[in-house]
């Protein structure tokens, strides 16, 4: 089956559209002839499954020649939506699949349209996801509510929540005494840890200020880079506080080693306002891949209440914080004072978001219609 992946964020840049590629060509590389299509710059370019440039390619004549054959798209991105239409038009007997977090279609940029309302950009984007998808796989509950509000087809689309790799949790597990080594972090101090990207809607000053309220010894490590980097960390050093870390950007499995080895993982994630031409939008967390690792890992969590986490986060496996920093910090010591999470539990979750189950659930969907 020749299988086709439209993705524009691609390894080796870390993000939740570049690890659900990442694990997408790995395991799709071997069961199907899999063509990667991203861009560079405006261009349509072919990508090898080393996530290298192989050849530009102009998107129609390369489309077409494969127009007899039953075949599957699947969009990693909304890059290329407003040329759905002609996509499908090139390829008439394939099956269509995107995948969202949802923030990208509330948005819905246009570039090559244009209309100034928001309202009626929104309403150009869901008509050409119902018209061109068969399948669209929302990543929560919380995003498939966003999609219906905008004019989705509800029957087209499905909940896969996840994206973990076992092999890797198994692995950093084994890890934790020397990832707490490495940290200079001994088992007496308690260790907070956020993977995050230092963003506004992440909000990782509220963490910075929330351990102003701590009433009790830690080590804090922050994972990640961003626009509001250099910001928190001369806000760590503004606030004289002596026990926080940044490690900035690390691959995927350094940061799922200190995920595991944490005894507390944080996340201060917002509904955020984003304006936008002539409108606004609500940018929030539609799952939250690390949320996810923590759980897997046995790490249990305190994360801000936004977006779809409370679908994740409840009283089993950490606490969701609706309030001020103090609150924050008193949840955070009051998951310190319980036991790491079940090696039961941690197994389900495991079974539960697994990648190898959602791509499972992939192909099943597709076969349904061939």
């Amino acid at each position: 089956m020749k299988l086709f992946l439209f993705a524009d964020k691609l390894p080796p840049e870390i993000g939740g559209m570049e690890t659900h590629a990442k694990y997408f060509v790995q395991y799709f590389a071997s069961k199907s002839n899999l063509y990667i299509i991203s861009k560079k710059g405006n261009d349509d370019i072919l990508v090898d499954n080393d996530f290298k440039i192989a050849r530009g390619i102009n998107i129609i004549e390369f489309l077409s020649s494969f127009s007899t054959e039953k075949c599957v798209v699947f969009y990693n991105s909304g890059r290329w939506i407003e040329d759905f239409d002609i996509i499908k038009g090139c390829l008439p007997l394939a099956v269509f699949i995107y995948r969202t977090g949802g923030n990208e279609i509330i948005k819905a940029p246009l570039s090559k349209l244009n209309v100034n309302s928001h309202l009626e950009r929104q309403k150009i984007w869901s008509g050409i996801l119902n018209r061109n998808i068969d399948f669209l796989i929302a990543n929560s509950e919380f995003t498939y509510q966003r999609l219906i509000k905008i004019g989705i087809k509800k029957e087209i689309i499905t909940i896969l929540s996840g994206g973990i790799d076992s092999k890797n949790i198994k692995e950093s597990l084994k890890k934790r005494a020397n990832t707490r080594l490495m940290l200079k972090c001994p088992n007496s101090i308690p260790l907070l840890v956020c993977c995050c990207r230092f963003v506004p809607y992440k909000r990782p000053q509220y963490i910075i200020q929330s351990l102003l309220h701590l009433n009790i010894p830690y080590q804090m490590v922050f994972v990640g880079n961003g626009p509001l980097l250099e910001e928190c960390m001369h806000l760590v050093k503004q606030l004289n506080l002596k026990n926080c870390t940044f490690l900035g950007e690390l691959p995927q499995q350094q940061a799922l080693d200190i995920i595991a080895c944490a005894d507390v993982y944080c996340q201060a994630s917002c509904d955020l306002e984003v304006p936008v031409q002539c409108g606004k939008y609500i940018h929030t967390e539609g799952m939250g891949r690390s949320l996810l690792e923590s759980i897997c890992c046995g790490t249990r969590v305190v994360v801000t209440k936004c977006g779809a986490v409370n679908e994740f986060i409840n009283n089993n496996n950490g606490i969701v914080v609706d309030g001020s920093e103090e609150l924050f910090a008193h949840s955070i010591e009051t998951v310190l004072s319980l036991p790491r999470i079940s090696q039961e539990l941690r197994q389900t979750y495991i079974e539960r978001y697994n990648f190898e189950g959602i791509f499972t659930s992939y192909m099943y969907l597709w076969q349904k219609r061939f």
